[in-house]
């Protein structure tokens, strides 16, 4: 059974809507734990959210990459959602930045929380 920061962690990212990424940090905001990005990155890396391709890093980097079986892959599935990724692959955080009103992130958590 996952732990309740994974729960969270798995319902936030499961969330984001096509067209759109949140950061890794977001993502530990809206947990309610600031500060622990990484904790997200392991979380996701674990594989506890099919959509973990839609967190990037806070500048917009797509920093987890290497954790997709092949190279690219990453950046063509944010692509085929709507989110336009530069020849560097990074995505434009101003544009693409989902950014949850605090009453669907507290109605996401609550799900999270009965499943």
């Amino acid at each position: 059974m996952m732990q309740s920061f994974e729960k969270k962690v798995a319902a936030l990212t499961d969330a984001i809507p096509d067209g759109k990424v949140a950061t890794y940090g977001l993502i530990a905001v809206l947990c309610g734990c600031p500060r622990h990005a990484r904790h997200v990155g392991r979380a996701l890396g674990q594989g506890v959210s099919q959509q973990a391709y839609k967190v990037v890093g806070s500048s917009g980097r797509l920093t987890g990459a290497a954790s997709f079986l092949q190279p690219g892959l990453q950046a063509e599935l944010l692509r085929l959602s709507g989110v336009w990724v530069s020849e560097k692959e990074t995505v434009d955080l101003k544009k693409y930045l989902w950014q949850p009103t605090p009453e669907q992130v507290t109605e996401i958590l609550k799900q999270a929380e009965t499943q």
